[in-house]
Formats: structure tokens, C-alpha cells, sequence
């Protein structure tokens, strides 16, 4: 499929100048949503077996995934992690629907996890497109989730691996992207950043001057303001501009 331009925000440079590609990782490089939602089943599951009275209250993952959005809207939450906004959730909802159980919560949130990296699985494209990569090219990724790509078996592509729990704040802040450039000795303009959220890698490759490519799996419009350099449908488009 042929790489298409949304809009052109500035020139951009040629591919010889192009050092560093960097990366999101969940729903860019491997499918975190699918994952999320077995390991919440999974979770559930457990839930009823050690709280079985809860099972009416629990038909299905809807009210798991409705206190977690919750906290995540709370302006409390703006300096939290993904992983402890979700470890939140699993106690606020023993609290709401039962009682509050530390231990329990705590088990479960463990569960959870466990069974989400376990399940979590690259996108067709992402193993062919790595292995096929231009090898002079400095790879990072900026993840403000928590699934480590040593799970999934390519954590040995990247030279920078940085994400929102280790000390840097979440994209769309500087952080990661600084962190990255800092790490490989390269400049905004040497960085095309790739990733499929418009608010956080678009806005935030944006914000630091290197060139932005939105990964739009699923075709969506661009309801926002913000404005990537390019927009992809597929990691094999992406060559077009490597």
C-alpha cells in the first residue's frame, strides 16, 4: 500500500539523514488491546472464584474497564503509571462490589498482568519489518505502557528502550524523546518517531521537531487538530520513507 501524506508540516529531510526511527508500543508494534481484554476475562474468572457473590455484579470485563477509565480521567491520576492506575482499579472494585482486600487486590493486579504479557502478541508486519530494517538506523522505544518488547522476543533491535514508569513522564511530555536523542547522539531533525496514538506520539514528535508518522491500523479519521507528517496504514508502508 502506497504511503499516504495527510499534510506537510515542514520539509523534511532525506533518508540520508535520517538516523534514529523510534517507536510506541502498544497498538503500534503489538496488539495490547486484544491482550488487555483476555487477561481481564482471565482475571474475572478469578475474581468470582474466590469472590463467587460477585458474579452477578460481573457478567462481563465492562464494569473492570469502566473504573479503570474512571481513575485514569481523575485529574489524581496525571502523575500515575499505567500499571498503577490499573492496580488501583482491581481495589476500587473489591471496594465498590464487595470489600476492600488488599491482598486480593493485589492478587488479582498480579494476575492480570501475568496473563497480559503472556498473551500480548506482535502485529503481522512488526518481526518481517524488523528483521529487514536498514541496519544503520538507531532504534528506540518510547512506551508509556509497560509491556517490555524482551516478551515478544525483539527487545535486541533497540538501542534505547524507555518507558513512562522508569522516571521519564508520558509522551506527549519531552522525556523519552529527549531520553532518546540524548542516548544515540542525534538530533530532532534526524528522528522520525512512529506510533498510533495522535495525542501522545503525534503531538509529542511534533512538539520536540522530529518528523511524525501516525500508524493508522484501523483507518481512522482525524477528528483532532494535531497534524502528523505522515500517516501509515501498515509497518511495510513505512519503508517508503526508510
Amino acid at each position: 500500500m502506497v504511503l499516504r501524506t495527510i499534510k506537510q508540516r515542514r520539509r523534511l529531510p532525506l533518508r540520508s539523514q535520517y538516523r534514529l526511527l523510534s517507536f510506541d508500543g502498544d497498538m503500534t508494534l503489538w496488539d495490547f488491546e486484544a491482550s488487555m481484554r483476555a487477561a481481564l476475562e482471565n482475571t474475572r474468572t478469578l475474581l468470582i472464584e474466590r469472590r463467587p457473590h460477585m458474579a452477578a455484579a460481573l457478567v462481563d470485563i465492562t464494569p473492570m474497564m469502566a473504573l479503570r477509565d474512571r481513575i485514569l480521567a481523575d485529574e489524581g491520576a496525571s502523575g500515575l503509571s499505567f500499571a498503577e492506575i490499573r492496580r488501583r482499579a482491581f481495589h476500587a472494585l473489591l471496594a465498590e462490589h464487595d470489600r476492600p482486600d488488599e491482598a486480593l487486590g493485589n492478587e488479582l493486579y498480579a494476575a492480570y498482568l501475568q496473563h497480559r504479557l503472556e498473551a500480548t502478541s506482535l502485529y503481522a508486519d512488526t518481526a518481517p519489518f524488523f528483521g529487514a530494517l536498514d541496519k544503520s538506523l538507531r532504534l528506540a522505544l518510547l512506551s508509556n505502557g509497560n509491556t517490555h518488547p524482551q516478551h515478544l522476543g525483539i527487545a535486541n533491535y533497540f538501542d534505547v528502550i524507555a518507558f513512562a514508569d522508569d522516571a521519564h513522564r508520558p509522551k506527549p511530555a519531552a522525556d523519552m524523546f529527549s531520553h532518546a536523542l540524548m542516548r544515540t547522539g542525534c538530533s530532532p531533525a534526524d528522528m522520525i518517531h512512529v506510533g498510533d496514538a495522535l495525542d501522545t506520539d503525534v503531538a509529542g514528535a511534533n512538539a520536540v521537531g522530529a518528523t511524525s508518522v501516525w500508524l493508522n491500523r484501523d483507518r481512522r479519521a482525524n477528528d483532532t487538530a494535531i497534524v502528523p507528517d505522515y500517516t501509515i496504514t501498515s509497518l511495510d508502508e513505512l519503508n517508503a520513507l526508510l
